[in-house]
């Protein structure tokens, strides 16, 4: 099992953030993870995010925090233009955006939802339900055998390509991964992890 570690840095700023973005506690929490520094390839669309967004906190009576490292941040403004609601907020006007941060607030979340990228790791090491969104990579090459890990791919014909933009330019191993889909999985692991995960 990954392990990792939070330090008094990395948590005295996301207080701050929890403060700043109006937050209410942990478990009321869940991070949207949009980014990825292999390429666009690994990007699920913003509007599947946004409305992924509106869902947990229209249906689900969550708040949700999107993440983004500092070369992400018009992403994950894209993602709150588009979601439209108070209770959806983002890092990206945050100043600085250091890994420890991205950890510490994974850390006190609820649940996670990510690409195929490093915050997945975060999720898994701190005990968080985690669902991933695989596209141009193999979710077998990278099984985590962690049981709070929903791994969600359409298995095409294409897939996986391992590639950093799509050589086909349809896109649709992420395209067509459906907010219906990766709703549902989210579902399942808040109804089958107990609240108490979240610190």
């Amino acid at each position: 099992m990954l392990e990792l570690a939070t330090t008094e840095e990395d948590e005295r700023g996301a207080d701050e953030v929890w403060q700043q973005l109006q937050l209410p506690p942990g478990e009321q929490v869940v991070v949207l993870n949009s980014g990825g520094a292999y390429g666009a390839a690994k990007h699920w669309p913003a509007e599947h995010f946004a409305e992924l967004a509106r869902r947990l906190v229209q249906k689900d009576q969550l708040h949700v925090l999107v993440n983004c490292g500092p070369s992400e941040r018009g992403i994950a403004r894209d993602i709150l233009v588009r979601a439209k609601d108070d209770r959806i907020v983002s890092l990206a006007d945050i100043e600085s955006l250091p890994f420890g941060l991205t950890k510490a607030c994974i850390r006190r979340s609820r649940l996670l939802v990510t690409t195929d990228s490093g915050p997945r790791y975060f999720g898994v090491a701190f005990g968080r339900p985690v669902v991933t969104l695989f596209g141009p990579t193999d979710p077998l090459r990278t099984e985590l055998l962690y049981p709070h890990e929903a791994s969600l791919a359409l298995g095409l014909e294409c897939q996986p390509c391992m590639a950093r933009t799509c050589p086909l330019s349809h896109h649709r191993c992420m395209r067509d991964l459906s907010v219906d889909l990766v709703h549902s999985a989210v579902k399942r692991l808040l109804d089958r992890v107990p609240n108490e995960t979240a610190a």
